[in-house]
């Protein structure tokens, strides 16, 4: 793959014909030995315009693609639940890894220092190179299959293996042969630095020190006018080497203003500042921060220590630093500077860059008459006052990286401890430490010392765990939050803390609660809120509105999308709103891509959309984008949706796969039913609002088994009650009866089928209903009343018409009576194909065929069973959503057993578990374990079979699903 795509077995080449067939293998390859799901293969393949018969078009390449590598049995490109797999059995195999493998053992050479190791390990990686990875194929290499990531990587690879190369040559003594090379790469990399160190060291050493300024300079100014930065260490070193061999500058190049600077400052002695605050009285925990800072200011190097610290506000950044500070006076023998930047101080605009050198100047003893009235001569007599001493500064509250800049030392001894809001990312080389809230421990710590109370002085007050607890969760264990109720309870030495529990209890009241005298948890968040509404910056404005947004729709988290939607705006817009807010401290980002404000800021951000009508507009938008959103996800799995769901048709183009839609879905599920929620409790709200919401999911809960699904319908069903909507109830019955299904529990499933019965009046839905009762008693083994019950709902379906209600009838009529007459069951699995076949129900065919292998294995006959299962699975499978597919791949793995090819089973047991782990369905993964185990009883594995049953009955819990019963007789019989 280092080069264009080319197969060779060994012998002789063996050639991929066909920019298809050559695009699949590459992104096989790119997965070695891991599933590829067809829906990522049919991406890679025709990207957003694949044809209806895209999946049959796949089979015929793989089939072609085995021809090419001799492969007609599958025993190398195999087939998989989710879609193929590509067996790579040794590393040799493929150019890549034999890549990857030589750049470790040169990596590990360069680390080592052993020189020879280096150069043959880089010569063994670069002799593989033929070219651009992939060259022939540039939508394999960046499209779905994630290439574009693995060929950069190899790419990254080649040019650290030309780095060392280069190196070990130099430190041989070898320049000469270096110089056209490198003078070729630093022309195609003309910002890789380590190039360009290395062309300056080969031409120094040849003797050419005028081509290597050059090199020099080019590179400089190419670093500052692109990036605005200066070159590195190794450049800088490489540039020191041979300016050393010049020289030494005359003293007319140091210019008047320093000269000036350093005649004004001379002092008989220089004092030595110790401007730190006391700590705080009661600081607690932190000690894993403490030492990190402590490191890093104390860390040798060629510069000035720094280490920034930064958070939301309230969260204890500044005694953070000064208790570190303090700590760390013996260090600086030649004084402590503290400043407060002012970044975010209420009534107080933030200092400027002169302000602030003048500030600092002073603090070490210089003339005021001294400093110079603009901020780059300050800046400079700051660096020179500071040269040659240990000092430390501590730079308070900053507003931004622009405002620390021109504070820094530029020589070494010195350290600097930053605090801000924002992360600050763009200060080189400093130690960013994020600082979040304390720990439960060390919150209540905190509380009861500010209070002056303890769980042990009885004699005050009785103070129960559990409400320091409640109490410390409310505030949402932050500092500044903690020490406001901690002087509470100290102002008031009766006040019990379940008191002050209850008074914070209620959202709308709990930022009242926390402020006291000049502490304020609203204050201190309203001063970044109001610096991002006063800016100028449309980043910042829009930040403001997504904060207000937030507080309106109140959800877990937030995505761009959803807030591009509740705007107006752009994704890339939104995205970049809620990056300034976490820049601020306003939000988090716990997962990419995903925001999260901290519980007080929610607090506050509730509070900022008074008016109603304002407030509705946002919800209704986000209310819209879900409609749309969970459409196109449940139309990737099932499209019937568009028929079934009630709602207004959407755009359902896009990307979507099957993987990507649950993704999608898994991300947004807790948000949709949180708006369900707000909704159902809302007195304005109808079922004609929650109801079709819910029905848009239906595909997507048959897939995932959310136990938060229960809640959902429950929700809907006391909205739908309290409106006398009997329609709705039956939906929302049905759905909880399916939620109990899912997890195992029939018999509770079966109380609320019975209730729909009751409630239903139209004749469809209770056809429904009574074919799920069937369903359900036939799971229970209540045969006699199941055949009652399907054979009702049967006569129902035909004198009604009901193709697709027949249809699935007659299959759940075969399954009943399997056991006692397989014959019997497979004429009416027939009958249900021919049905579905004739009506274009393609789920009932693909649930036919693989109801008849199960009766073809009932009747001993696995052979026969393999192919009904393999015309479900393979040949009929896009006539149905995927998930309706598992059975059938589970008959395959059981008829490979009975077969006697347990090693393939077990395979494809693999292969089926790793699919379903992220499906979350209980009842399919259980039934799957149970035939897992059977293989591997048959592979001569019994104490692993056995711990595969005992695991899975121990998920099932108290469930009375058919393969409990199953499972414990397994167990039972040893």
């Amino acid at each position: 793959m280092l080069g264009t795509l080319a197969v060779h077995d060994g012998t002789a080449d063996r050639p991929i014909r066909g920019p298809k067939a050559r695009t699949l293998l590459a992104v096989l390859l790119l997965n070695a030995d891991r599933p590829v799901s067809l829906d990522r293969l049919v991406d890679a393949l025709w990207g957003e315009h694949a044809p209806a018969t895209a999946e049959a078009s796949l089979r015929n390449l793989v089939a072609r693609l085995r021809k090419s590598l001799a492969d007609e049995d599958g025993t190398r490109l195999r087939a998989t639940p989710a879609g193929y797999r590509l067996v790579v059995a040794e590393e040799e195999e493929l150019d890549t890894r034999r890549f990857e493998a030589a750049i470790r053992r040169a990596r590990a050479a360069h680390e080592a220092g052993d020189l020879p190791a280096v150069l043959a390990g880089t010569a063994a990686a670069l002799d593989l190179w033929r070219g651009e990875p992939l060259a022939d194929l540039p939508e394999a290499a960046g499209g779905a299959a994630g290439g574009g990531a693995a060929c950069e990587q190899w790419r990254e690879s080649r040019l650290q293996a030309l780095e060392w190369r280069f190196d070990a040559e130099l430190r041989l003594g070898r320049p000469h042969a270096l110089i056209p090379e490198l003078t070729r790469l630093v022309g195609e990399h003309p910002l890789r630095e380590a190039f360009h160190a290395q062309l300056i060291r080969a031409l120094r050493a040849t003797g050419d020190r005028a081509r290597a300024l050059a090199v020099h300079q080019r590179l400089r100014t190419a670093l500052v006018e692109e990036l605005g930065v200066e070159p590195g260490p190794a450049v800088r070193e490489a540039h020191r080497l041979l300016l050393a061999e010049q020289p030494e500058p005359e003293p007319a190049a140091v210019t008047a203003v320093e000269q000036v600077v350093v005649a004004e400052t001379v002092v008989a002695e220089r004092p030595r500042p110790a401007q730190l605050p006391s700590p705080a009285a009661h600081f607690v925990g932190r000690q894993e921060q403490l030492e990190a800072l402590r490191r890093a200011l104390l860390a040798g190097s060629d510069r000035a220590a720094v280490a920034v610290v930064s958070g939301m506000a309230g969260v204890g950044k500044s005694a953070l630093a000064v208790r570190c500070a303090d700590g760390l006076r013996a260090e600086f023998p030649d004084g402590q500077l503290f400043l407060n930047l002012r970044g975010a101080t209420p009534g107080l605009a933030p200092l400027t860059a002169h302000a602030a050198l003048t500030a600092l100047l002073l603090g070490l003893g210089t003339a005021p008459g001294a400093i110079p009235e603009e901020a780059g001569g300050a800046a400079a007599l700051l660096r020179t006052a500071l040269a040659g001493t240990r000092t430390l500064l501590v730079l308070d509250d900053a507003a931004d990286p622009a405002q620390v800049r021109p504070l820094l030392p530029a020589t070494p001894g010195c350290a600097v401890l930053v605090t801000g809001r924002a992360p600050m990312h763009t200060l080189d080389h400093a130690l960013h430490l994020r600082l979040d809230a304390l720990s439960e421990r060390d919150s209540i710590a905190l509380v009861e010392r500010t209070a002056g109370r303890s769980t042990a002085d009885r004699s005050v007050v009785a103070i129960e765990q559990a409400d320091l607890a409640r109490l410390v969760r409310l505030c949402g264990r932050l500092p500044l939050a903690l020490r406001i109720a901690g002087a509470r309870l100290a102002a008031r030495r009766t006040l019990p803390v379940r008191g002050l529990v209850g008074r914070l209890e209620e959202p709308a009241d709990r930022l009242d609660e926390l402020e006291l005298d000049d502490l304020s948890i609203r204050q201190s968040l309203a001063l970044t809120h109001d610096s991002l509404r006063a800016s100028t910056r449309r980043p910042d404005l829009r930040a403001a509105d997504a904060l207000a947004a937030i507080g309106t729709i109140d959800l877990p988290d937030y995505s761009a999308p959803l807030l591009a939607a509740v705007l107006r705006i752009t994704p890339a817009q939104a995205g970049a709103a809620l990056d300034r807010l976490v820049e601020v401290a306003l939000l988090d980002e716990p997962r990419p891509d995903r925001y999260a404000p901290h519980d007080l800021v929610r607090d506050y951000a509730r509070e900022l959309v008074p008016d109603p009508e304002a407030r509705a507009g946002y919800v209704q938008a986000a209310l819209e984008w879900y409609r749309v959103l969970f459409f196109q996800v449940s139309f990737v799995l099932d499209p019937s949706v568009q028929q079934n769901s009630g709602l207004p048709p959407v755009d359902t183009a896009g990307p979507l796969g099957d993987d990507e839609a649950l993704a999608v879905g898994d991300a947004e599920f807790d948000n949709l039913l949180a708006l369900i929620e707000q909704l159902s409790a809302a007195p304005w709200a109808t079922t004609d609002e929650v109801s079709p919401l819910v029905r848009v999911l239906l595909p997507y809960l048959r897939v995932r088994q959310r136990t938060e699904s229960f809640r959902m319908y429950e929700l809907v069903y006391r909205l739908a009650l309290r409106d006398g909507d009997r329609a709705t109830q039956v939906f929302a019955l049905n759905g909880m009866a399916h939620a109990r299904y899912l997890s195992g529990r029939n018999l509770l499933a079966l109380e609320l089928i019975d209730q729909c019965l009751l409630l239903a009046d139209d004749p469809r839905l209770y056809r429904r209903m009574l074919s799920n009762r069937g369903l359900l008693l036939c799971d229970l083994g209540r045969v006699e009343e199941a055949a009652r019950c399907l054979a009702e709902a049967l006569d129902l379906d035909v004198q009604a018409g009901d193709q697709h209600g027949e249809a699935m009838t007659l299959s759940a009529l075969g399954n009943l009576v399997e056991a006692e007459d397989p014959h019997r069951a497979l004429a009416h699995h027939r009958r249900s194909v021919k049905i579905g076949q004739r009506c274009g129900f393609g789920y009932s065919v693909t649930v036919g065929f693989t109801n008849m292998g199960f009766a073809h294995l009932r009747l001993d006959d696995p052979a026969e069973a393999l192919r009904h299962f393999f015309l479900a699975t393979e040949v009929y499978s896009s006539a149905a959503p995927r998930d309706a597919h598992l059975e059938g791949w589970r008959g395959r793995a059981e008829a490979l057993r009975r077969l006697g090819r347990p090693k393939e089973a077990l395979a494809l047991v693999h292969d089926l578990l790793a699919w379903t782990s992220s499906r979350r369905n209980n009842v399919s993964t259980g039934m799957i374990e149970h035939t897992h185990g059977l293989i591997l009883r048959d592979l001569g594995r019994p104490a692993e079979a056995r711990a595969v049953w005992e695991s899975t009955l121990s998920r099932f819990g108290s469930a009375d699903h058919k393969v409990v019963g199953e499972l414990r007789e397994l167990l039972a019989a040893g």
